[in-house]
């Protein structure tokens, strides 16, 4: 199981020191700076978090363990195409984008008697998590990587770089895979 200091240490990988320290303070202490949304939202500490309620991950500390899958692959993926096809990326904004782009999801789970659910929220994590980004000075390319992680190809944010791109399809591919973990079957995302 993932715990918050495998998240950090993936962190160090990041070179730009002042984008290092921004994935850093958000990961130790997440919260939204719009005190209005604090109070709306109650978050969820980020060890105790699933990754979704139904889905994948779906297990208390899920949410850790499925950021940890993702940025091990995005970073593998990223050496590989750099490798292959000489494949200049931004590894500094992929490892960002992956450790943050599900951030938002602190504020729309809640447990309950019967365990995870979603909470009264009717913002998308992925908009949350932009926002926050935002607010507290992330660069554009992080922000979009995250509002990109969870869209539709043709989407709302539809991925626009070749880090966009890859974040996605490592975060569609790791959901699909922490699914059919949980239930024996390998499902498709179909739209």
């Amino acid at each position: 199981m993932a715990k918050l200091k495998d998240l950090l240490e993936l962190a160090e990988r990041i070179k730009d020191k002042s984008l290092r320290k921004k994935v850093e303070d958000i990961l130790k202490k997440p919260s939204l700076s719009h005190k209005g949304l604090e109070l709306k939202y109650p978050k969820v500490g980020i060890t105790e978090a699933p990754a979704s309620v139904g889905f994948h991950h779906t297990q208390t500390g899920g949410l850790l363990e499925h950021i940890y899958s993702v940025t091990l692959m995005c970073i593998s993926l990223a050496e590989s195409l750099e490798k292959a096809n000489g494949q200049k990326l931004d590894k500094d904004s992929l490892i960002a984008g992956a450790l943050v782009h599900d951030i938002g999801k602190l504020w729309i789970f809640k447990k309950g008697s019967s365990g995870w659910a979603i909470n009264e929220s009717i913002m998308d994590h992925t908009v949350l998590g932009a926002a926050e980004l935002y607010s507290r000075g992330f660069p554009e390319k992080i922000i979009h990587l995250v509002a990109s992680s969870h869209s539709e190809p043709d989407g709302l944010i539809p991925p626009q770089t070749l880090e966009a791109l890859i974040l996605h399809m490592v975060d569609n591919l790791d959901a699909t895979i922490g699914k059919s973990k949980e239930d024996g079957i390998i499902r498709l995302l179909l739209g």
